[in-house]
């Protein structure tokens, strides 16, 4: 970890693995920008929590992750509360995550919301390396701002991008460059109401019934307020997008959603208290 008066530079890297039925964190490197919580074993999956001390990053800040999953490992990866990109007068934030995944893992990530404040600048990139009997469900959901101080798409510039490749193949590619001059419809709802936005990206080589459980996930819900929408993009890899102008509503969607799944993924019945 590299520290200035103005920025941190800092790594994460984990690794885990299971022995006798039992996921373990064998390795860890960690500080600067993403703490550990202490990891508990429900007798299904291993519940880790990621905390940033200082709730989201400054120009400036930059985080490489790195988690590996051996084989038959099971993790649930999780954040306490929302991560914000901080208003920045200058300079931009950087975080780079990379996650592999061995035959027979499970890969849950959950976070809470991420919070481009006014004037903040930043990255996220994103690579899953997957072996084809791993399974994932991997969530980000994104806020247009913080609308209870009155910030709508009020950021300078956000960038996104995710690759997920099965056995070196690609199988996902996506980028995202928001600036909201030019890009605002992507936070907004068909009135232009400001809207949240989760995606869950899924990997389920295990479910029998892929293209129905997907179908099902769109008829999930009621509400006049929440859109949704599922593609599959392959046999067994699809993703699911909610938008919706009110992030409470958002939050009880993706726990409602996650239930649902959770018919066909065994360690996604683990309870978590998030969201």
């Amino acid at each position: 970890m590299a520290l200035t008066s103005k920025s941190v530079d800092s790594q994460l890297t984990l690794k885990f693995e299971s022995h006798q039925g039992v996921t373990r964190l064998t390795h860890r490197q960690a500080g600067g920008l993403c703490h550990i919580g202490k990891p508990y074993w429900d007798g299904r999956t291993l519940l880790t929590q990621l905390i940033n001390p200082t709730a989201g990053l400054f120009a400036g800040d930059r985080l490489d992750a790195k988690v590996t999953l051996g084989e038959s490992a099971s993790v649930l990866l999780s954040s306490p509360s929302a991560c914000r990109l901080h208003t920045m007068e200058s300079g931009s934030s950087e975080v780079t995550q990379a996650f592999q995944l061995g035959p027979h893992s499970h890969l849950e990530v959950l976070p809470d919301l991420l919070i481009p404040q006014a004037s903040s600048h930043g990255s996220i990139q994103t690579r899953i390396d997957l072996h084809p009997s791993a399974s994932l469900a991997f969530l980000d959901i994104l806020a247009p701002g913080r609308l209870a101080h009155g910030e709508s798409l009020a950021f300078r510039h956000f960038a996104t991008g995710l690759d997920i490749l099965c056995d070196g193949i690609p199988l996902v590619r996506e980028r995202a460059r928001l600036t909201p001059s030019t890009d605002a419809w992507r936070l907004q709802t068909s009135d232009r109401q400001p809207a949240f936005v989760a995606t869950l990206w899924l990997h389920l080589p295990q479910s029998e019934n892929f293209s129905d459980l997907l179908a099902s996930s769109e008829s999930l819900f009621s509400a006049s307020d929440l859109h949704i929408g599922a593609t599959q993009l392959g046999s067994h890899i699809g993703a699911i997008r909610l938008l919706t102008t009110s992030s409470l509503l958002l939050r009880k969607s993706c726990l409602q959603l996650r239930e649902h799944l959770s018919q066909s993924v065994l360690q996604l019945r683990t309870r978590t208290g998030k969201l």
